[in-house]
């Protein structure tokens, strides 16, 4: 597709072997209006990395946050509380038994996806004034 088509041109194969991340830059002009702290918006990054389809909910465990943010553990979690509790995410827990994610919650980012897109004509409203 053509928006691959130019990330790879601007970032170089090597750089993305692993794959990249769409993250609308909506959401870094509504950091500060979201009140997401640097931790909050890391692991939000975190959770998008692993977002690979509109109706799959990501479930990356919290260790692996944690290693590759450089984060304590206890910080990606009070990251992900302090997230639900603005209502930017959803969580389903589920069981250790659960053969693909072995315990580790589902996070529903829909509810961030609706606040951006509230957001989006406001901030670009403030963009357009300056």
């Amino acid at each position: 597709d053509l928006q691959g088509k130019i990330i790879l041109e601007k970032w170089g194969e090597e750089a993305c072997c692993l794959g990249w991340v769409s993250v609308p830059t909506v959401l870094m002009f509504a950091q500060s209006d979201l009140k997401l702290s640097s931790s909050e918006l890391n692991v939000l990054l975190n959770l998008l990395m692993h977002w690979w389809g509109k109706d799959e909910k990501p479930y990356p465990s919290q260790a692996a946050i944690s290693y590759r943010s450089g984060l304590a553990p206890k910080t990606v979690q009070r990251a992900l509380h302090s997230l639900e509790a603005k209502g930017l995410i959803g969580k389903i827990s589920t069981a250790r038994s659960n053969s693909v994610t072995r315990g580790r919650n589902y996070y529903d980012l829909e509810p961030l996806v609706k606040k951006l897109n509230q957001m989006a004509p406001i901030i670009s409203n403030r963009l357009k004034k300056k």
